[in-house]
């Protein structure tokens, strides 16, 4: 997961919400919508991110433009 960081603290102190996408071994596509690293990180790991292969990103850029765009 990679975003730019716009002071020096830790992205995990960050508390605006954002938009990731999960992506599981067959295939299937999950999005969390408005939640902060920490949240989305603690569920993540919480489902057995690692056990099950999941993949975690954010989007961002022109694609959440896009996505937010689909949902109206």
């Amino acid at each position: 997961m990679k975003t730019e960081m716009k002071t020096n603290r830790p992205k995990f102190w960050d508390r605006s919400e954002r938009t990731y996408e999960i992506k599981w071994p067959d295939g299937k596509k999950e999005l969390w919508k408005n939640i902060t690293i920490t949240d989305c990180l603690t569920k993540y790991n919480n489902m057995g991110a690692f056990e099950l292969g999941l993949e975690i990103r954010e989007i961002v850029g022109k694609e959440l433009q896009m996505q937010k765009v689909m949902d109206k």
